[in-house]
């Protein structure tokens, strides 16, 4: 099946074609590090993690650029609060992020720079504009005129006259028209800066991501993504100032766009309170049970956060690590049939799933059918059949983000003596302290299931 891939530049979904065969170029828009990353962060993140691990699946080599937003107002205003220099701010929530990337098994991108490291690439290119005619020097810094730019609205499908009026913009006087936006700013007294041709200052927010675009991939990327509140300002202007500077069209082949959270039917934001960090959502349910949570929701539509829904989620992951423990157990102690069972069907339908626009709520309908056919047929099983269904259903786990989860020698053989223990108390009729063995063993992710054969134990994430 042919991948098909929704582009918010056309408003259709499209065939994934890329630049060069075989091969996929994907930047995708950053944190900017003033503060702790949050569940809205990893939904994003997730996905594109998703939308990465289904490419490389599919035979594509993919180089992924993910940048760090370490200069900006709020990271210099937040220095400013704890009376510390700003890269001291952007490298700790710099750390924290890459943290909850690993805690949220989205593997980290081959490249992931600061927009600081990239000040001379900036200065390149904002001088280029400059002797093109797109971009001029003002009094307060150096714009770049939307003027200038025939195609300035194309991804936001706003009016031309609508976008010249400035909205959410920086007002200045300097500027010739109000929609012009900050290539370079002019040095503020207390505030970073850098030498540059034109005025000390530093650069605009816009500016950074096209000029790492440019410096790691190229002219023209496959997969340009974020979150839909970039579309405009940022991404629109990313265009603007990438198209003219290469003189190539498009930018990006493909504009990915991920929908926005909330929390309980609220907007998540500071002044309601009600912002979840990536560490306090696990407190609630593990990486593993999130993962799942993001991917049952249509990635381009908004996602509303509640603790039923996480806790469904929850259930329903674990009924997916049961299922490969249960296949894996099933073939090493030869528990099994000799009727034949095809899990091609299922990852065939996983695959169209995933090919139509990264449906991933179609893909794990695909992967519980499969599980739950598992479990009804999983001892009626051969060999053959057993071992084709266990490694479909990791390449499913794999392409979801779902976490491999491991024990060492010491940690089965502790967790065997204390069932061996529970069972012997039971034996004994001391109920109440094999209850309390089977419930600490819980909390520490272990899972007990007494049948005929005697009791099986589950690594639950």
């Amino acid at each position: 099946m042919v991948l098909r891939l929704y582009n918010t530049l056309s408003g259709e979904k499209e065939e994934f074609r890329t630049v060069e065969k075989g091969k996929v170029k994907m930047y995708v828009c950053g944190p900017t590090t003033y503060d702790r990353a949050h569940v809205g962060h990893m939904r994003t993140f997730a996905f594109f993690d998703v939308v990465r691990r289904w490419l490389e699946h599919r035979g594509y080599r993919v180089t992924m650029v993910i940048n760090i937003t370490d200069i900006d107002d709020k990271t210099i205003r937040r220095a400013g609060e704890e009376g510390v220099h700003f890269a001291e701010i952007a490298d700790r929530y710099m750390f924290d992020f890459i943290d909850a990337l690993k805690a949220y098994n989205i593997r980290l991108p081959e490249i992931m720079p600061k927009a600081t490291s990239a000040i001379a690439d900036m200065y390149v290119f904002i001088q280029a504009l400059i002797e093109k005619g797109y971009a001029y020097v003002a009094e307060d810094g150096v714009y770049f005129d939307i003027s200038r730019f025939e195609d300035y609205g194309k991804l936001s499908k706003q009016k031309r006259e609508y976008l010249l009026t400035g909205v959410r913009i920086e007002p200045s006087p300097h500027k010739k028209n109000a929609g012009d936006f900050a290539l370079w700013k002019r040095r503020k007294e207390g505030e970073p800066y850098w030498e540059a041709p034109w005025m000390e200052g530093r650069p605009g927010w816009h500016i950074e991501c096209s000029t790492m675009v440019w410096r790691y991939l190229g002219d023209q990327i496959d997969i340009h993504g974020g979150g839909n509140d970039l579309i405009f300002p940022h991404h629109e202007n990313e265009i603007a100032q990438s198209e003219a500077f290469t003189g190539k069209k498009p930018f990006a082949r493909y504009w990915v766009h991920v929908g926005m959270l909330k929390i309980k039917g609220e907007k998540m934001s500071k002044s309601l309170g009600n912002i979840i960090t990536w560490s306090e959502a696990l407190e609630k349910a593990p990486p593993a049970a999130w993962r799942l949570y993001y991917a049952t929701n249509a990635y381009r539509q908004p996602m509303n956060i509640t603790e039923e829904g996480i806790g469904q989620a929850y259930e329903t992951v674990k009924k997916v690590y049961r299922a490969e423990q249960l296949l894996r157990h099933a073939i090493e102690d030869n528990e099994l049939g000799d009727e034949g069972f095809s899990p091609a069907e299922y990852m065939k339908r996983f695959g169209e799933r995933m090919d139509d626009d990264f449906d991933t709520p179609g893909a794990v309908a695909a992967m519980m059918a499969m599980v739950r056919d598992i479990s009804g047929k999983l001892h009626r099983m051969d060999e053959k059949s057993a071992r084709e269904t266990l490694e479909t259903l990791r390449k499913m786990m794999y392409v979801l983000g779902l976490p491999e989860l491991r024990t060492d020698r010491r940690t089965e053989t502790l967790v065997e003596e204390l069932v061996e223990l529970r069972n012997h108390l039971r034996e004994r009729r001391e109920y109440e302290t094999a209850d309390r063995i089977r419930k600490e063993l819980e909390r520490a992710g272990i899972e007990l299931h007494d049948g005929k054969k005697g009791t099986r134990w589950f690594v639950l994430p």
